[in-house]
């Protein structure tokens, strides 16, 4: 970017991350400036908001210590843009594109808006081929599709951290393993991640950067660390500069991309504290109206584009004030995304990892995803079944309550056992799951329920052989 006008001595005053310019000069909005202090330091902005008088510049970095005398405005008459090149995978940003990992700047080719540009519904392509997380309630259960947007809705104190890092490092392709010298090797040549922290402690940085770091997984990923010092602005442009690059690496290099992003809760928190800046009627919670269709512009840069091979597919994770799904930031997102993964804090109380808590969660293109051809002819039947067994299994528990397990019959007897297993044995896991080791779990969890009860499988599929010679169930 290039400095197109400059404006000396225009500044009104700061309040908080805002600074008040007379208008002196023809702008637009979202435009970039520059912002130089009488002691050179120089702060980065974008225009929010103008009228005839006055522009209100959104600042992204810290304004503490900017004096109004003397301060010189650089106007770019264009958006702010990331430029970015092929040596993107492997490096480490913060909340605006510049490099943290102490390596040389990027040789950028090209440069994009991060606003992105919109898509015409007519040149989107269908989601359609699965995507493996190596979580068992996501893969087998919830199945992610390449192209979609499915959250995760947390609570204070989950680990959704920890869940967001097991997601970056054991994510891949279906087929991209194989033998190579007699061992199994990854070969994820089509595939990165690009992964956000947005108002994060040092601590989930650190942690974030590391585990990435010595797991391997940072050479095919592109990380983006917005701190929680820093400026509460900088945290709106954070997923904007992460997409960016998503969509690079997808629409340029032919990539299929998972984007994750944790905590969409500080970007709401900081819309509101910006949008009560500018003096803005708030609504519910004191959050701007528009909050929807911010989310929106975030949310809806994940899809397919006809005729190109690569995919952005996304995963943010918020956290649910007070456990509150109602609240406006998960109500707003469920709205506008593809389904929902909901953490279970009595799960996690019992130390169950992960605590995904499967009745809530859904994944409404799954069906797209998976079956024949795609995953496993017995895939959907398979979930199906455990997903009804598991919520008979939480119907018992409630007429358990009440009555004792005393006065449950047999076969209720049977659903309590299976809950059990179901949340220990599927849910739960100690490290990395294939598909189709997902699919052996649920398979031996239902061994425990009479035949009859298996309504939502064929009786080819129940007699179906498994290793060691006994059918699949029953």
């Amino acid at each position: 970017m290039y400095a197109r006008l400059t404006g000396e001595d225009i500044a009104n005053r700061v309040d908080g991350p805002l600074l008040f310019l007379r208008r002196s000069v023809d702008v637009g909005l979202n435009e970039a400036v520059e912002v130089e202090d009488v002691g050179g330091a120089v702060r980065l902005g974008r225009i929010a908001a103008l009228d005839e008088d006055s522009v209100t510049v959104e600042m992204l970095d810290d304004t503490a210590g900017l004096r109004i005398d003397g301060t010189r405005v650089r106007f770019f008459g264009e958006p702010l843009r990331f430029h970015v090149g092929p040596g993107l995978l492997g490096r480490i940003f913060n909340g605006v594109g510049k490099p943290l990992d102490g390596g040389p700047p990027l040789a950028a080719e090209q440069a994009f808006r991060v606003d992105g540009l919109p898509l015409k519904p007519s040149a989107r392509q269908a989601p359609s081929e699965f995507l493996e997380t190596g979580f068992t309630a996501i893969d087998l259960m919830n199945s992610l599709v390449r192209g979609q947007k499915l959250p995760l809705f947390s609570g204070g104190g989950l680990p959704h951290d920890r869940i967001a890092v097991d997601i970056a490092c054991n994510a891949r392709l279906p087929g991209a393993q194989r033998e190579r010298g007699g061992a199994d090797v990854r070969d994820d040549d089509d595939f990165a991640i690009v992964f956000a922290g947005i108002g994060i402690p040092h601590g989930s940085a650190e942690f974030f950067r590391s585990s990435l770091e010595q797991s391997g997984a940072l050479a095919r990923t592109v990380l983006f660390l917005n701190l929680a010092s820093d400026a509460s602005a900088q945290r709106l442009l954070t997923p904007r500069f992460a997409l960016t690059a998503a969509e690079y690496l997808a629409f340029e290099e032919g990539k299929h991309v998972l984007v994750i992003l944790t905590d969409l809760t500080n970007y709401c928190e900081a819309l509101r504290e910006v949008s009560a800046s500018r003096g803005e009627v708030p609504s519910r919670k004191g959050y701007p109206g528009y909050m929807y269709s911010d989310l929106a512009t975030l949310y809806e840069r994940a899809g397919r584009i006809r005729g190109v091979p690569g995919s952005v597919t996304q995963v943010p994770i918020l956290t649910m004030p007070n456990d509150d799904i109602t609240h406006p930031i998960p109500d707003l997102t469920g709205y506008i995304t593809e389904g929902q993964l909901v953490l279970d804090r009595e799960l996690h109380r019992r130390d169950l990892y992960p605590p995904i808590k499967v009745l809530p969660s859904l994944s409404r293109l799954m069906k797209d995803g998976t079956g024949k051809g795609l995953t496993d002819p017995d895939h959907p039947a398979l979930a199906a079944q455990l997903y009804a067994a598991y919520a008979q299994a939480q119907q018992t528990r409630i007429l358990a309550s009440v009555v004792g397990e005393e006065g449950l019959s047999e076969t209720d007897r049977l659903y309590l056992a299976f809950g059990e297993r179901f949340e220990t044995e599927v849910v739960a896991q100690s490290g990395r799951r294939t598909l189709y080791q997902s699919m052996e779990a649920g398979w031996q969890a239902l061994r425990g329920l009479p035949q009859q009860e298996l309504t939502r499988l064929s009786d080819a599929q129940i007699r179906a052989p498994r290793a060691g010679g006994s059918s699949r169930a029953g």
